[in-house]
């Protein structure tokens, strides 16, 4: 019988989840632009320009900031909570600035 070490279990559960969320981000396309390598030279350039305006109005909390150290499940709730609503003002903020570009979000068929 062959064991396999735990590090690279981790590692290929890693990898099957980057597979598998790889598509799962949102797609913005510009309907005014034909030509598609100024399309996607606009794209990258207004991402940036849109995540550094998002960030700036709702600047995002990282790393320690972003858990609670009181163990009770209402402040464990509480900081979930404010940590969802942050993110959701920062991506709308970001889609705005999408849009005002031009840009429109692609549904998923």
């Amino acid at each position: 019988m062959t064991v396999i070490p735990r590090p690279a279990i981790r590692a290929a559960l890693l990898a099957l989840l980057a597979l598998g969320l790889g598509g799962c981000g949102p797609v913005y396309y510009n309907p005014n632009l034909v030509d598609q390598s100024e399309s996607k030279a606009r794209l990258a350039q207004d991402t940036t320009l849109c995540t550094n305006e998002a960030n700036s109005q709702i600047p995002p909390t990282y790393g320690r900031e972003r858990f609670e150290t009181d163990p009770t499940i209402e402040a464990q709730a509480t900081r979930w909570v404010a940590n969802v609503a942050e993110d959701d003002a920062n991506q709308d903020v970001f889609a705005t600035c999408m849009q005002a570009r031009g840009w429109v979000l692609k549904k998923k068929p």
